[in-house]
């Protein structure tokens, strides 16, 4: 099972959302909103922030009634 976080990146001061792929063994795989290219990232580095896995934060919203719309700054808007 692959397990993919929704997170922030910082680099050089500017903060990067988007999605981190775990990846065994070697850290995180993120990328950024709307990007295909990917930033392999250890799983140590203090300026990857990790937020809710995205299959949890889908099943919850989907047992609430709602729907994931994006994943964005504001991490997600539901409708």
């Amino acid at each position: 099972m692959t397990i993919v976080h929704y997170a922030r990146l910082e680099i050089n001061g500017q903060e990067l959302y988007g999605t981190a792929k775990l990846l065994n063994g070697s850290g995180y795989l993120f990328r950024k909103d709307g990007e295909r290219k990917a930033t392999l990232v250890s799983y140590t580095d203090v300026n990857l922030m990790l937020y809710g896995r995205c299959d949890l934060v889908a099943a919850a919203d989907h047992a609430d009634g709602n729907r994931v719309v994006r994943c964005s700054q504001t991490l997600l808007e539901v409708r």
